[in-house]
């Protein structure tokens, strides 16, 4: 009865590990502020390597693997296709969320207090900036290549992390904004304004709710338990950050990124990036537009099909990194 009972107890520990197994993962650990960062390597044939490959989501509190109730395992919330792509020198590098499981049924799943008590950008650079430290120094001293790639949320991250720790050497920043969030959100409202979505009365006292309510933000900045469309105050003043600030004092390669009708991010706010390097005679960034494509580089095809560069991005940047490796 007592091995019946200290196997039942093992259980969810035995298929945490299965389940790592699976996806050629090993998973690691830092305590940060008194909790528990977890990040996981891909290295399935667990050899020496002299590059390291750092991937940075989005937004979302998203375990790494799921399942529903219909579908035992797995969804991948990570892009596990896109690590076997990556050439076998690198090591490539997945940070989980503080507060976010690796795994967990979404039908059941729901955010936990700690995750939105840290999430936001500048805890997650932190975060990461730790993380990376920890690998370079403990894990893959010999790297001579630190590569960052972040998407969405995690753009604003990666470039605030390739400011901070001088070991990145190459940075990707995809589907990000250089502006603060209020001018994506403020854009988009006008361009429902002048697509006649929404009339000029309609579209201006919207844009004047949003400022009223973005000035309570920056009233209470560190708030986590005041929301605002969603979010917590922390986070809001955060996303506010404008990364242009950062990459613009970045002498590493920049590989900059986004999809042409990108729903979620304004490709203006990736035009601005460019004209600001342009304006200033900054010769380091490489700047390339996916026509077509979305926030996650689903290109829509003029009969309708749909073509997804996904795994091109990775490519493209992988290529990025050996033209542009000193």
């Amino acid at each position: 009865m007592k091995k019946v009972l200290l196997f039942l107890l093992l259980l969810p520990y035995l298929l945490h590990g299965q389940k790592l197994n699976q996806q050629g993962l090993k998973e690691y650990f830092i305590i940060d502020k008194g909790d528990t960062a977890n990040f996981y390597i891909y290295n399935p044939e667990n050899i020496e390597k002299t590059k390291v490959f750092l991937f940075l989501q989005g937004s979302k509190p998203a375990p790494m693997i799921s399942s529903t109730d219909n579908v035992e395992c797995c969804f991948n919330n990570f892009p596990k296709s896109e690590m076997k792509r990556m050439p076998k020198e690198y090591a490539f590098v997945y940070i989980q969320k503080v507060g976010v499981p690796y795994y967990a049924n979404t039908d059941h799943f729901t955010t936990s207090a700690k995750f939105i008590e840290r999430n936001n950008v500048l805890d997650r650079a932190d975060v990461a900036n730790k993380v990376l430290n920890y690998v370079t120094n403990k894990i893959y001293p010999k790297a001579t290549v630190v590569a960052v790639m972040g998407h969405s949320e995690g753009s604003d991250v990666a470039a605030r992390l390739a400011f901070i720790n001088k070991k990145v050497t190459h940075l990707c920043f995809a589907s990000g904004n250089g502006a603060p969030q209020m001018f994506n959100d403020v854009l988009f409202i006008r361009r429902k304004m002048h697509k006649g979505e929404i009339s000029a009365a309609e579209a201006q006292a919207q844009i004047d709710s949003y400022f009223t309510g973005m000035d309570r933000v920056f009233k209470k900045p560190n708030s986590v338990t005041d929301i605002f469309r969603g979010n917590t105050y922390q986070w809001h003043y955060a996303i506010n950050k404008p990364p242009i600030e950062n990459l613009l004092k970045l002498k590493i390669p920049i590989f900059l990124t986004i999809g042409s009708d990108d729903e979620a991010v304004p490709i203006e706010a990736s035009d601005y990036i460019k004209s600001e390097f342009v304006r200033l005679q900054k010769n380091n960034l490489t700047y390339k537009v996916y026509p077509n494509s979305n926030h996650s580089y689903v290109e829509t095809l003029p009969n309708g099909e749909s073509k997804d560069h996904w795994s091109e991005l990775f490519d493209d940047f992988a290529e990025f990194i050996k033209n542009n490796n000193r």
